[in-house]
C-alpha cells in the first residue's frame, strides 16, 4: 500500500463520484463487454477490463482474458494510473518500481505489459481505467493509432455510464429534482463531450474498420441472432441493419468452405474453429470474397457458451496475391518443360483465363505485313469460343495501332471506349467487352499480343493487370528460347552436314595425295577422319557445348564392332567439348588394334569399358579402364607408331596413361583430372 497513491484512492469527491454512478457489483452488460473486445483486439493483447477502483478495491465492470472479477488495492496497478489523468504504460511490469513487486506480476498469471487509460467522469473526476494487459514485454508499448484509440474507448465508457444513469434516474423522479440543478450543469458539459467523443469515436474507428474492410459481430446462442456494425454487413453485400440470422451469412459461404465456419450445433458444443479464412459470395453482386475471421466464445458461469464475438476482414486481395505467386511458380515449371511455342502458349492462357475468372485468354502472333494474327492455342470458358486459327486484322485496326506502343492496355468497357470505335463490331464478334492486352515487341515491332478477355464489362484492378504482365513476360521468354532452339537445331543441321562434306573431302584428297603410300597408313588416317566426324556429330547434337559419356562411347565404338561386344560401365557424365573429341580419337585407337591384334579380332572377344570418379591428393581425378578379353594375348608391339604414341597421350593429352599387355588382353587405364574432362 505504501506505493500506492493513497491520497488520490482515498479521495472523497473521487469515490463520491464513483457512487453516483451505481455500477458496482452490477452484472455484465453488452455494451461494456464489447468495448473490453474492441480494445483487446486494437491493442493485440489477450486482456483487457473496465476496472473501477474503490478506496479497498478494484472491481472489474467488464473483462476478458481475466478470470477474478475483482483484486485488492495491493495487486492494483490501475490505482497508479489514476494519478496521470490520461494513458499510463508501461512496456516491463519487472522493472518498474511501482509495479515489479505486484503479486500478479512475481506470481500468477505473471503478467509483463499494462497500458491503461483513465476513466475520467465529466467532472473530472477519475474512477478507474480501461486497461490492456499482456503476458510478454512490449518495449515498444502501444503505437500512437492504439493509444488514442484506447483513450476514445475509455471516453466511451464514461458516456455510456452517463447514459446508464440518466435511464436509471428519470424513473427515479425525486432523484431527478433533488439533481436537476446538479445534473443540468453536468449534462451541458458531458453533451458537448459526449459529442465530441462520439465524433472522434465515428471520425477514426468507422473510416479505418471501412478502409480495412474489418467488421465485428456478436452472435447470441439462444436467438441465433447476431449483432452487427454496418461494415460487417458491407462485406457481406447485405443491406445496413443492426441484426441478422446467423444462417444469413452461413448461407452466403462457399459450400467447399462450410466446414471451416461456426454453425449453431458447433457454437452450442464450443466446438469453434476461433482463426480462419474462408470464402463468400457476396449477396448483392455474387462476388467470390475471402474473409479473415478471428473470434471468442463468451461462457456463462456454468462455463457453457452463451454468444460468439469476433471481427472479420476482408482479406481478398492478400489472398488472390498469395494464389496468383503460386501460379507463377507453377507457370514457371510448367512452361520449362515445354516442347514448342504451342505448348508454352496454351500453358500460359489456361493459368491467366483461370486465376483471373475470365472468359477467354491466348496469345496471338501478329504479322503486320500480311494483315494477320493467328492464335495457336487459348483457353475459354464454357461460354465463349475459342479463338485458335488465323483471323484477320481489319476488325482490330485501333487496337494493333495502340499496342505498336508497345505498352499494355486494359479496357473495362470495349461499347463506352471511343478510341476503339473502329473496333466495336470486331469485339462483338468475339463477345469480348472488356480486355486486357500485352504487346510482345521485337526489333520496335509489334509481334505477339498475350490478351486476356471478358464477356462482360470489368473494372481491371492493378494487381490484375500486373498478373498479366508477369505471366507474358514468362510466356514470351519461355517462346524466345523454344524459338532460339529451333533456329539452332537448323544451324546445327547445316554445320554437321558441311562438316561431314569437308571431312569427306578430306578424305578424298588423302586418297589421292597418298595413292603410293601404304595402304595400312591410308585407311587408320582414314578411320581417325571418321572417328572425328562421329565426335562432331555427338556435339553437334548437343549444341557444341557438352556430351554425355554414353552417346560419345556408343558412337565412336560402334563403328568398330556389334554393341554385344561391349560392356559399358560407369556414370552418364557430362564431358566438355575437348574432352569429346580426345576420348574419340583414343577410343578409335583402341579398338582399330583390338579389331587387328586383340579380342575384337574374332567374334567371341569382349570389351569391358569402365569408368568413375576418384579423389586424389589434392582433387578429384576422371578413370577410364579398357580391358579386352576372349581373345589372343596381347604383346607388346616391337615399332611405336602413331596410334601407340596416341594412347600413351592419354585423356586430353595429360600422358597419364597404364597400358599392360596380359594373357587374357590389353589392359589400359587412363586418369585426367575431372575438371578438365567435365563440362563446367
Amino acid at each position: 500500500m505504501s506505493d500506492l497513491p493513497l491520497s488520490v484512492l482515498q479521495d472523497a469527491h473521487r469515490l463520491a463520484a464513483l457512487d453516483e454512478y451505481d455500477i458496482l457489483d452490477t452484472p455484465p452488460e453488452p455494451a461494456f463487454d464489447n468495448i473490453v473486445s474492441l480494445a483487446k483486439q486494437i491493442c493485440e493483447t489477450p486482456v483487457a477490463l473496465i476496472s473501477l477502483v474503490t478506496g479497498d478495491r478494484q472491481w472489474f465492470k467488464a473483462r476478458s482474458g481475466f478470470e477474478p472479477c475483482e483484486t485488492p488495492l495491493e495487486q492494483s496497478v490501475c490505482a497508479h494510473a489514476l494519478l496521470t489523468g490520461s494513458v499510463l504504460i508501461i512496456p516491463d511490469l519487472t522493472l518498474d518500481e511501482r509495479t515489479k513487486h505486484n503479486t500478479l506480476v512475481t506470481g500468477e498469471p505473471f503478467i509483463r505489459f499494462y497500458a491503461g487509460a483513465v476513466l475520467n467522469t465529466p467532472s473530472g473526476e477519475a474512477i478507474g481505467t480501461l486497461c490492456v494487459i499482456d503476458n510478454a514485454p512490449r518495449p515498444a508499448g502501444l503505437t500512437e493509432a492504439q493509444a488514442e484509440a484506447l483513450q476514445d474507448l475509455a471516453e466511451q465508457v464514461i458516456t455510456i455510464l452517463e447514459l446508464r444513469r440518466v435511464v436509471e434516474d428519470r424513473n427515479d423522479v425525486v432523484i431527478q429534482q433533488r439533481r436537476t440543478v446538479r445534473a443540468t450543469l453536468k449534462r451541458a458539459l458531458s453533451s458537448e463531450a459526449a459529442r465530441n467523443k462520439q465524433y472522434r469515436i465515428d471520425g477514426w474507428l468507422v473510416p479505418a474498420q471501412q478502409a480495412g474492410g474489418i467488421g465485428a459481430f456478436e452472435l447470441d446462442m439462444k436467438s441465433n441472432t447476431s449483432r452487427v456494425t454496418p461494415e460487417m454487413c458491407r462485406l457481406y453485400g447485405l443491406a445496413v441493419n443492426d441484426q441478422y440470422a446467423a444462417t444469413t451469412f452461413e448461407a452466403l459461404t462457399y459450400e467447399e468452405d462450410k466446414h471451416l465456419v461456426s454453425n449453431q450445433s458447433t457454437r452450442r458444443d464450443g466446438n469453434v474453429i476461433l482463426d480462419i479464412e474462408y470464402r463468400i459470395k457476396r449477396a448483392d453482386d455474387g462476388a467470390l470474397r475471402w474473409l479473415s475471421r478471428r473470434g471468442e466464445l463468451v461462457h456463462d458461469d456454468k462455463g457453457q457458451p452463451v454468444a460468439f464475438r469476433g471481427t472479420v476482414q476482408d482479406v481478398t486481395k492478400r489472398k488472390q496475391a498469395e494464389i496468383r505467386q503460386t501460379a507463377l511458380l507453377e507457370l514457371g515449371d510448367s512452361i520449362r518443360d515445354a516442347n514448342t511455342t504451342g505448348e508454352a502458349a496454351e500453358i500460359a492462357s489456361r493459368i491467366l483465363g483461370e486465376n483471373l475468372g475470365a472468359g477467354r485468354a491466348g496469345f496471338a502472333i501478329i504479322d503486320l505485313t500480311a494483315d494477320l494474327f493467328n492464335v495457336e492455342h487459348d483457353w475459354t470458358a464454357s461460354d465463349l469460343k475459342s479463338m485458335a486459327g488465323r483471323h484477320s486484322l481489319v476488325n482490330f485496326k485501333a487496337t494493333i495501332k495502340n499496342s505498336q506502343i508497345g505498352i499494355p492496355i486494359a479496357v473495362s468497357d470495349v461499347n463506352s471506349t471511343d478510341w476503339l470505335a473502329l473496333d466495336y463490331d470486331g469485339y462483338a464478334a468475339i463477345q469480348a467487352r472488356s480486355f486486357i492486352n500485352v504487346p510482345l515487341m521485337h526489333g520496335g515491332e509489334l509481334v505477339g499480343l498475350m490478351f486476356v478477355h471478358g464477356e462482360n464489362p470489368r473494372d481491371w484492378q492493378t494487381d490484375e493487370i500486373q498478373f498479366v504482365v508477369s505471366v507474358a513476360d514468362r510466356t514470351y521468354a519461355a517462346i524466345a528460347k523454344l524459338q532460339a532452339e529451333h533456329e539452332q537445331g537448323i544451324l546445327n543441321q547445316e554445320l554437321s552436314h558441311r562438316l561431314k562434306n569437308t571431312l569427306t573431302m578430306v578424305q578424298a584428297i588423302a586418297t589421292q595425295t597418298l595413292r603410293d603410300a601404304p595402304q595400312d597408313a591410308v585407311e587408320a588416317f582414314k578411320q581417325r577422319i571418321m572417328a572425328l566426324s562421329s565426335a562432331h556429330n555427338v556435339l553437334l547434337h548437343q549444341n557444341w557445348s557438352a556430351a554425355r559419356i554414353r552417346s560419345v562411347l556408343e558412337s565412336v565404338l560402334a563403328l568398330h564392332g556389334e554393341t554385344s561386344q561391349f560392356n559399358l560401365r560407369g556414370p552418364n557424365l557430362n564431358l566438355g567439348p575437348k574432352a569429346v573429341l580426345s576420348l574419340s580419337l583414343l577410343l578409335h585407337e583402341l579398338a582399330t588394334n583390338a579389331l587387328k591384334y586383340g579380342s575384337l579380332s574374332n567374334a567371341h572377344g569382349k570389351v569391358d569399358i569402365s569408368w568413375e570418379i576418384q579423389r586424389a591428393q589434392s582433387q578429384m581425378e576422371f578413370v577410364l579402364t579398357w580391358r579386352e578379353r576372349g581373345g589372343p594375348a596381347a604383346i607388346a608391339p616391337e615399332k611405336k607408331g602413331f596410334g601407340s604414341r596416341l594412347i600413351r597421350f592419354g585423356l586430353s593429352g595429360t600422358g597419364d596413361a597404364d597400358v599392360q599387355y596380359e594373357k587374357e588382353g590389353l589392359v589400359a587405364q587412363f586418369k585426367a583430372p575431372l575438371a578438365l574432362i567435365m563440362d563446367n
